[in-house]
């Protein structure tokens, strides 16, 4: 399992790809997530200058897109942009939220031309209506949008934010349950997880803490991706500090040696 920041751990610095850079090679961290902002897009000089670096420093990458999956691929100037962004030969893994009022075929079909881009879509669960029947039925589209994925073989990778099924408005829908839900169905397969713990369900900023102090079941989710043989590829940690970095890759170190996907 490779342990991974995001640049959003230098939001005061507005994501500053060049102080993350350093900070993982200072803390020994094996991965970067970039966040390809219109800003950082439109600055290609920026872009090869993050390549370039990441190269040299043996940093692997992973790239978040501003974008919602169902028409992203229309937007080629984004995806070139995207692509760019890594080195010659490394897999260009590139995330994108699950939209749960896009139509699966639709989703489908665009996770098909990004692969033509020569990305890997990473496509993270995300919960717009926070009602009951809205949680229900995104997370039946989300397996149902897998589902389909497989039958037609496109590489795309699950990215499962854990997190979000602990906020508040979800505490009475067994929140542990809900995830073991979806690592089984991710059983012998590659996954990205992104992680933060909280204090409470509210998941404000400052109820923010390191991973394990928190309301998030991270020890039940773990044990049961090790039992289901989950392969996790990377482990993203996504706060907007770097003050419960260490203290997380600390706990997450216990968990180092579950499975990790072969190339």
């Amino acid at each position: 399992m490779n342990i991974a920041v995001a640049t959003s751990i230098f939001a005061e610095n507005k994501f500053d790809p060049f102080l993350t850079i350093s900070y993982a090679e200072e803390k020994n961290i094996s991965a970067v997530q970039f966040y390809m902002s219109e800003n950082l897009q439109k600055d290609k000089s920026q872009i090869e200058k993050v390549r370039d670096l990441c190269a040299k420093k043996s940093i692997k990458m992973l790239c978040h897109s501003p974008l919602m999956l169902g028409n992203a691929s229309a937007d080629t100037t984004h995806c070139e942009a995207l692509v760019s962004i890594f080195p010659d030969g490394a897999d260009k893994y590139c995330i994108f939220h699950f939209d749960e009022n896009c139509d699966v075929d639709l989703m489908v079909l665009d996770c098909k031309k990004l692969v033509e881009f020569g990305i890997i879509p990473c496509v993270e669960n995300f919960y717009m209506d926070k009602s009951r029947h809205g949680l229900v039925a995104n997370i039946e589209k989300f397996l149902a949008f897998f589902d389909r994925i497989h039958t037609q073989n496109i590489s795309v990778l699950p990215v499962l934010d854990f997190p979000r099924m602990f906020i508040e408005q979800f505490t009475n829908f067994h929140p542990i349950l809900l995830s073991e839900l979806l690592i089984q169905k991710f059983a012998r397969q590659k996954i990205i997880i992104h992680a933060i713990d909280s204090v409470s369900p509210q998941q404000k900023r400052e109820d923010w803490c390191a991973i394990g102090r928190g309301i998030v079941g991270w020890i039940d989710i773990f044990d049961f991706i090790k039992k289901s043989g989950v392969f996790v590829e990377n482990l993203v940690l996504e706060y907007e500090s770097t003050d419960f970095i260490d203290e997380s890759i600390a706990v997450l170190n216990k968990y180092k040696n579950m499975p990790l996907a072969s190339k």
